[in-house]
């Protein structure tokens, strides 16, 4: 089981949304919208950059260093999973699946996240956007280091789907994220919350 991270395991405006807001201002930013925000997860960070301050790589990098040093502090406090996305990696890990993580963040992100918010021991791989290569290739990775007979992808963005189609295993379009409904369209199956995802994989795994 690949899951990507932001809107699919972790509610991220919780925590990302005030650090976000603090580090734009700290550049003299009006601190954007959440809705303008929270579009954008799933995105690489340069990408804020662009949408959000449309600045220079230098002005670029020191947003960036701002998130992290903003979120090592809202992440614990105000840090959340999604209702139910403990219990649905357990039921997971009880059927016997081996569960990983697949983000377009970095890794040490990954690692803050599921630090913070108690889920870290639940996997057995993470895997960061720590260099170029695209969601596709890193799933086709973490497929071929693990040698899994079945694995399926989980995500709520373009690219978790678009990862699954082409290394042709099925995928779960997670409704309650941060995508647009149209990027759920070419989904194999859909859930309207975590704990609907064991019975999906139940059925799949017949």
């Amino acid at each position: 089981m690949i899951f990507d991270l932001d809107g699919t395991l972790h509610h991220t405006e919780k925590a990302l949304v005030p650090a976000i807001q603090m580090a734009m201002e700290d550049l003299g930013y009006q601190p954007a919208a959440p809705a303008s925000i929270n579009a954008l997860y799933g995105e690489p960070l340069e990408v804020f950059c662009r949408k959000l301050l449309k600045c220079s790589d230098e002005v670029c990098q020191q947003f960036r260093n701002g998130i992290r040093r903003y979120q090592k502090i809202t992440l614990p406090q105000k840090g959340k999973l999604y209702p139910g996305t403990a219990e649905m990696l357990s039921d997971l890990a009880e059927m016997g699946f081996n569960l990983a993580v697949c983000s377009n963040a970095g890794l040490s992100y990954i690692e803050l996240v599921t630090g913070s918010l108690g889920i870290a021991d639940m996997f057995s791989l993470f895997e960061g956007r720590d260099g170029t290569a695209s969601k596709t290739r890193r799933v086709e990775s973490i497929m071929s280091s693990t040698r899994s007979s079945f694995t399926v992808m989980v995500g709520d963005r373009y690219h978790d789907i678009e990862a699954a189609a082409a290394n042709s295993i099925p995928s779960i379009g997670c409704l309650y994220g941060y995508g647009k409904p149209s990027e759920m369209q070419n989904a194999d199956y859909t859930a309207s919350y975590p704990a609907e995802i064991p019975d999906i994989i139940r059925t799949l795994s017949k």
